[in-house]
């Protein structure tokens, strides 16, 4: 079943292909993305959820540093004291919303990773990649950066210090790096309209975050 399902998501990339004048590359990238804006309503109101949940322990601070300096002597205490805490402002840290995203999107975005992985684009062209079945450097340098800094928005947005913002933009580049380095040119495609998916969706939690209540 798992198969055909990754075999049915080939067959749609090379059929957008020929939509596509024959670019394996645009395909892929046009298909990834075109996923990703499919599952974007589901990511969208996670996203919503959590920076809800952030809003929340953000009040709560106080009362939580509060609990540390009280219970310090008392770890058993002060985990106990904490989930009450949490558990009367409505802070979960799963939540039955987060499990149904994880089991509609892991299928979705596994099947599209299975389906360009795998010598997909094997001698195909596009822009300056010679084989999209191979890695390129250039091309992951680039993604990295994408990704990196997608991932560093919303520090920049909600005002946190620098030294936060810079190690989430070297942890969102050194990730990329280290998944995609010895990946395909097809899988860095995907990758990165993945990011910049996740872009358009930063831009719109953050322009709803900074309308007036």
């Amino acid at each position: 079943m798992w198969t055909g399902f990754v075999e049915l998501i080939r067959m749609v990339i090379f059929a957008a292909a020929h939509v596509c004048g024959g670019s394996l590359g645009a395909a892929i990238v046009a298909v990834s993305i075109v996923v990703r804006i499919a599952l974007l309503p589901l990511t969208l109101r996670l996203a919503r959820q959590a920076r809800e949940q952030q809003a929340r322990l953000a009040a709560l601070k106080p009362r939580l540093d509060a609990l540390q300096r009280r219970h310090a002597a008392d770890p058993a205490r002060l985990v106990r004291e904490v989930r009450a805490l949490h558990a009367a402002n409505g802070i979960r840290v799963f939540t039955p919303g987060g499990l149904v995203g994880f089991l509609v999107q892991a299928p979705l975005l596994g099947g599209l990773l299975a389906a360009v992985r795998g010598g997909l684009g094997s001698s195909a062209r596009f822009l300056w990649i010679a084989d999209l079945a191979r890695p390129d450097a250039l091309l992951v340098g680039f993604v990295a950066l994408l990704t990196g800094a997608i991932v560093s928005i919303p520090g920049l947005q909600s005002g946190a210090n620098v030294s936060s913002t810079v190690l989430a933009l070297a942890l969102g580049i050194g990730g990329a790096i280290f998944f995609l380095w010895s990946a395909s040119s097809a899988v860095a495609l995907s990758f990165g309209a993945g990011s910049l998916v996740s872009g358009i969706q930063s831009w719109l939690v953050s322009r709803e975050s900074a309308k007036p209540a």
